[in-house]
Protein backbone atom coordinates (compact mmCIF):
# COMPACT_ATOMS: atom_id res chain seq x y z
CA UNK A 1 0.00 0.00 0.00
CA UNK A 2 3.11 2.45 0.82
CA UNK A 3 4.40 2.14 -2.72
CA UNK A 4 1.09 2.93 -4.27
CA UNK A 5 0.98 5.93 -2.14
CA UNK A 6 4.53 6.98 -3.37
CA UNK A 7 3.70 6.49 -6.85
CA UNK A 8 0.78 8.65 -6.76
CA UNK A 9 2.53 11.24 -4.46
CA UNK A 10 6.09 10.90 -6.54
CA UNK A 11 4.98 9.89 -10.01
CA UNK A 12 7.03 8.24 -12.51
CA UNK A 13 10.88 7.34 -11.12
CA UNK A 14 11.80 5.60 -14.44
CA UNK A 15 13.12 7.49 -17.71
CA UNK A 16 11.14 7.53 -20.47
CA UNK A 17 14.13 7.74 -23.14
CA UNK A 18 16.84 6.32 -21.73
CA UNK A 19 19.12 6.67 -24.79
CA UNK A 20 18.47 10.20 -25.30
CA UNK A 21 21.08 12.72 -25.92
CA UNK A 22 23.09 13.64 -22.53
CA UNK A 23 25.28 16.91 -22.83
CA UNK A 24 26.49 16.06 -19.55
CA UNK A 25 27.82 12.32 -21.00
CA UNK A 26 31.53 11.55 -21.98
CA UNK A 27 32.07 10.33 -25.81
CA UNK A 28 33.79 9.92 -28.32
CA UNK A 29 37.24 11.56 -28.71
CA UNK A 30 37.28 13.23 -32.48
CA UNK A 31 40.26 14.83 -34.38
CA UNK A 32 39.78 18.49 -36.18
CA UNK A 33 40.60 18.19 -39.69
CA UNK A 34 43.50 19.81 -41.00
CA UNK A 35 44.70 20.84 -37.41
CA UNK A 36 47.54 18.43 -36.11
CA UNK A 37 51.16 19.52 -36.24
CA UNK A 38 52.22 15.70 -35.93
CA UNK A 39 54.11 16.69 -32.29
CA UNK A 40 52.66 12.95 -31.10
CA UNK A 41 52.27 14.23 -27.73
CA UNK A 42 49.11 12.56 -27.71
CA UNK A 43 50.15 9.24 -28.88
CA UNK A 44 52.50 9.00 -26.78
CA UNK A 45 50.60 9.81 -23.58
CA UNK A 46 47.92 7.61 -24.20
CA UNK A 47 48.30 5.02 -21.93
CA UNK A 48 46.37 2.06 -24.08
CA UNK A 49 47.63 2.89 -27.65
CA UNK A 50 44.33 3.71 -28.62
CA UNK A 51 45.56 6.99 -30.89
CA UNK A 52 47.73 6.46 -34.10
CA UNK A 53 48.97 9.58 -36.11
CA UNK A 54 48.40 8.86 -39.76
CA UNK A 55 51.67 9.38 -42.33
CA UNK A 56 49.74 9.21 -45.10
CA UNK A 57 50.43 12.54 -47.39
CA UNK A 58 47.15 14.97 -47.72
CA UNK A 59 45.10 12.59 -45.02
CA UNK A 60 42.05 13.97 -43.82
CA UNK A 61 42.84 13.42 -40.64
CA UNK A 62 46.17 12.95 -38.88
CA UNK A 63 45.57 11.58 -35.86
CA UNK A 64 42.81 8.75 -35.51
CA UNK A 65 41.42 7.19 -32.11
CA UNK A 66 40.10 3.77 -31.64
CA UNK A 67 37.52 4.55 -29.47
CA UNK A 68 36.95 0.86 -28.18
CA UNK A 69 40.79 0.88 -26.97
CA UNK A 70 40.11 4.55 -25.29
CA UNK A 71 39.60 4.61 -21.46
CA UNK A 72 38.60 8.28 -21.92
CA UNK A 73 41.07 9.66 -19.55
CA UNK A 74 40.86 13.11 -21.45
CA UNK A 75 44.93 12.82 -21.26
CA UNK A 76 45.17 13.29 -25.02
CA UNK A 77 42.66 16.28 -24.99
CA UNK A 78 44.54 18.44 -22.04
CA UNK A 79 48.13 17.65 -24.01
CA UNK A 80 47.52 18.79 -26.63
CA UNK A 81 48.90 22.08 -27.77
CA UNK A 82 46.57 23.05 -30.69
CA UNK A 83 43.61 21.66 -28.98
CA UNK A 84 43.08 19.14 -31.76
CA UNK A 85 41.36 16.42 -29.98
CA UNK A 86 37.93 17.01 -28.56
CA UNK A 87 35.75 14.55 -26.53
CA UNK A 88 32.59 14.47 -27.73
CA UNK A 89 28.93 13.71 -25.45
CA UNK A 90 28.35 10.93 -27.83
CA UNK A 91 28.43 8.02 -25.63
CA UNK A 92 26.25 5.56 -28.41
CA UNK A 93 29.55 4.11 -29.30
CA UNK A 94 28.28 0.19 -29.21
CA UNK A 95 29.26 -1.50 -32.35
CA UNK A 96 28.16 -5.27 -33.63
CA UNK A 97 31.17 -7.31 -35.09
CA UNK A 98 28.57 -9.38 -37.14
CA UNK A 99 27.61 -7.41 -40.41
CA UNK A 100 24.82 -8.10 -43.12
CA UNK A 101 23.11 -11.49 -43.39
CA UNK A 102 24.97 -12.77 -40.80
CA UNK A 103 23.81 -10.12 -38.59
CA UNK A 104 19.82 -10.50 -39.04
CA UNK A 105 20.28 -15.19 -39.06
CA UNK A 106 22.31 -14.82 -35.81
CA UNK A 107 21.21 -12.18 -33.52
CA UNK A 108 18.17 -9.83 -35.24
CA UNK A 109 15.56 -13.33 -35.79
CA UNK A 110 16.33 -14.84 -32.66
CA UNK A 111 16.80 -11.79 -30.10
CA UNK A 112 14.22 -9.39 -30.84
CA UNK A 113 11.83 -9.95 -28.22
CA UNK A 114 13.64 -10.54 -25.29
CA UNK A 115 17.16 -11.04 -24.08
CA UNK A 116 18.44 -13.00 -20.64
CA UNK A 117 21.95 -12.20 -19.91
CA UNK A 118 24.67 -14.08 -17.90
CA UNK A 119 27.08 -11.36 -16.47
CA UNK A 120 30.42 -13.03 -15.68
CA UNK A 121 33.55 -10.24 -14.72
CA UNK A 122 36.68 -11.64 -14.98
CA UNK A 123 38.82 -9.45 -13.44
CA UNK A 124 38.04 -6.05 -13.78
CA UNK A 125 37.86 -2.94 -11.37
CA UNK A 126 34.43 -3.62 -10.49
CA UNK A 127 33.59 -0.38 -11.92
CA UNK A 128 31.66 -1.58 -15.20
CA UNK A 129 29.74 -4.11 -12.92
CA UNK A 130 28.41 -1.33 -10.52
CA UNK A 131 27.38 0.67 -13.90
CA UNK A 132 25.51 -2.73 -15.09
CA UNK A 133 24.12 -3.28 -11.53
CA UNK A 134 22.47 0.52 -12.36
CA UNK A 135 20.32 -0.74 -15.16
CA UNK A 136 18.03 -2.63 -13.04
CA UNK A 137 16.90 -0.10 -10.59
CA UNK A 138 13.72 2.05 -10.95
CA UNK A 139 15.00 5.02 -13.14
CA UNK A 140 16.54 2.71 -15.80
CA UNK A 141 14.06 -0.32 -15.13
CA UNK A 142 15.87 -2.57 -18.63
CA UNK A 143 13.18 -5.10 -17.95
CA UNK A 144 10.65 -3.26 -19.54
CA UNK A 145 12.61 -3.96 -22.94
CA UNK A 146 12.66 -7.65 -22.48
CA UNK A 147 16.27 -7.71 -20.81
CA UNK A 148 16.84 -9.95 -17.98
CA UNK A 149 19.93 -11.15 -16.30
CA UNK A 150 20.10 -14.85 -15.42
CA UNK A 151 21.95 -16.65 -12.47
CA UNK A 152 22.33 -19.40 -14.81
CA UNK A 153 23.92 -19.55 -18.31
CA UNK A 154 21.45 -22.57 -18.90
CA UNK A 155 18.79 -20.26 -19.12
CA UNK A 156 21.17 -17.46 -21.20
CA UNK A 157 20.99 -16.51 -24.91
CA UNK A 158 23.94 -13.85 -23.77
CA UNK A 159 27.29 -14.03 -22.20
CA UNK A 160 28.05 -10.19 -20.72
CA UNK A 161 31.77 -9.99 -20.06
CA UNK A 162 33.99 -7.24 -17.61
CA UNK A 163 37.37 -6.77 -17.16
CA UNK A 164 40.65 -7.68 -19.01
CA UNK A 165 40.21 -12.06 -18.76
CA UNK A 166 43.03 -12.78 -16.10
CA UNK A 167 44.63 -16.50 -16.41
CA UNK A 168 42.31 -17.78 -13.32
CA UNK A 169 39.03 -16.89 -14.85
CA UNK A 170 39.98 -18.14 -18.22
CA UNK A 171 38.41 -21.95 -17.67
CA UNK A 172 35.30 -20.16 -15.84
CA UNK A 173 34.60 -18.12 -18.88
CA UNK A 174 35.15 -21.32 -20.98
CA UNK A 175 32.86 -23.11 -18.94
CA UNK A 176 29.98 -20.59 -18.65
CA UNK A 177 29.99 -20.39 -22.56
CA UNK A 178 29.61 -24.17 -23.37
CA UNK A 179 26.60 -24.36 -20.63
CA UNK A 180 25.12 -21.67 -23.27
CA UNK A 181 22.83 -23.57 -25.55
CA UNK A 182 22.57 -22.09 -28.93
CA UNK A 183 22.08 -19.51 -30.40
CA UNK A 184 24.31 -17.49 -27.92
CA UNK A 185 26.11 -14.17 -28.41
CA UNK A 186 29.20 -12.94 -26.11
CA UNK A 187 29.22 -9.04 -25.16
CA UNK A 188 32.29 -7.05 -24.70
CA UNK A 189 31.79 -4.41 -21.70
CA UNK A 190 34.33 -2.00 -21.28
CA UNK A 191 37.48 -1.53 -23.01
CA UNK A 192 39.67 -4.15 -20.35
CA UNK A 193 37.19 -7.02 -21.74
CA UNK A 194 37.80 -5.53 -25.18
CA UNK A 195 41.58 -4.95 -25.59
CA UNK A 196 42.57 -5.59 -21.58
CA UNK A 197 42.40 -2.02 -21.00
CA UNK A 198 45.22 -0.80 -18.45
CA UNK A 199 45.53 -4.29 -17.37
CA UNK A 200 46.56 -5.58 -20.92
CA UNK A 201 50.72 -6.11 -19.85
CA UNK A 202 49.42 -7.25 -16.55
CA UNK A 203 51.10 -10.67 -15.20
CA UNK A 204 47.87 -12.14 -14.39
CA UNK A 205 46.15 -11.06 -17.81
CA UNK A 206 45.44 -14.26 -20.02
CA UNK A 207 44.82 -11.67 -23.46
CA UNK A 208 41.64 -10.49 -24.73
CA UNK A 209 37.88 -11.76 -24.83
CA UNK A 210 38.73 -12.40 -28.51
CA UNK A 211 41.29 -14.19 -27.84
CA UNK A 212 38.50 -16.84 -26.33
CA UNK A 213 35.42 -16.12 -27.55
CA UNK A 214 33.82 -14.70 -30.69
CA UNK A 215 32.41 -11.35 -29.76
CA UNK A 216 29.18 -10.23 -31.50
CA UNK A 217 28.80 -6.74 -29.33
CA UNK A 218 30.98 -4.17 -28.35
CA UNK A 219 30.50 -1.67 -25.37
CA UNK A 220 33.04 0.57 -25.15
CA UNK A 221 34.06 2.82 -21.77
CA UNK A 222 35.78 3.08 -19.22
CA UNK A 223 33.68 2.07 -18.05
CA UNK A 224 30.48 2.45 -20.16
CA UNK A 225 27.69 4.60 -18.44
CA UNK A 226 24.33 2.83 -18.16
CA UNK A 227 23.05 4.90 -20.95
CA UNK A 228 25.63 3.60 -23.15
CA UNK A 229 25.11 -0.10 -22.65
CA UNK A 230 21.73 0.15 -22.91
CA UNK A 231 21.93 1.43 -26.34
CA UNK A 232 24.24 -1.35 -27.10
CA UNK A 233 21.65 -3.86 -25.81
CA UNK A 234 19.34 -2.34 -27.88
CA UNK A 235 20.80 -2.26 -30.73
CA UNK A 236 21.90 -6.22 -30.56
CA UNK A 237 17.78 -6.46 -30.11
CA UNK A 238 17.43 -3.93 -33.21
CA UNK A 239 14.93 -1.85 -30.98
CA UNK A 240 16.69 1.52 -31.57
CA UNK A 241 14.22 2.65 -33.97
CA UNK A 242 11.62 1.88 -31.94
CA UNK A 243 12.70 3.53 -28.99
CA UNK A 244 14.10 7.22 -31.22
Amino acid sequence: MNNIVDRIKYGTETIKDPIKDNEFSYGKIIAERNACDNCGKCMNICPVNAIKINTITNAEHLVSVDYKKCIYCRNCVDICPKSVLKMTSDYKMAQLELAGDKLREKIYKTFRRSLVLRVVDTGSCNACMSELNALSNTFYDISRFGINVSPSPRHADGLVVTGPVTINMKEALEKTYQAMAEPKIVIAVGSCAYNGGVFKEGDGVYGTLNDILPVDLVIPGCPPSPQAIIFGLLKIMDKIKKTD
